[in-house]
């Protein structure tokens, strides 16, 4: 069962990755530098920072970007995500945020922590909790 996971993802060479895909990656993220490229079944998977901030983007064949997942810090979430959490989850503290677009839909991952528990929510830009897996 292990093999069957690491055959899925594989780690490839900057050499291997088309120029298409390449290309459209630079043009998009110039500043971006750490960076990492694997094949995740049928899409290019690549991980780089920028500053300091995580990314994670993957592209089809055509070079299109077809998921985005980026660190954000807890200010950068809109006030309506902030706003439901200070309603629905009192005595919980932001601890890491993510920000997904997949599909031109904006999704945010936020890890919730107190002394005793811990939540990794989904939220959309309204404020609302999502059931997505991210």
């Amino acid at each position: 069962m292990l093999f069957s996971g690491l055959s899925f993802a594989q780690d490839i060479a900057v050499r291997d990755v088309p120029s298409i895909v390449l290309n459209s990656f630079t043009k998009t993220f110039p500043k971006a530098n750490d960076i990492d490229w694997e094949m995740k079944g049928e899409v290019f998977n690549v991980e780089f920072e920028i500053g300091r901030r995580d990314h994670e983007v993957w592209l089809d064949h055509k070079g299109t970007i077809v998921k985005h997942k980026k660190e954000i810090t807890a200010r950068e979430l809109p006030s309506t995500v902030k706003n439901s959490i200070k309603q629905n989850y009192k005595g919980y503290r932001i601890d890491d945020v993510e920000q997904v677009e997949e599909m031109k839909q904006v999704l945010y991952k936020v890890e919730l922590k107190t002394f005793t528990d811990e939540k990794e929510l989904v939220f959309d830009q309204s404020g609302k909790l999502s059931n997505k897996r991210l």
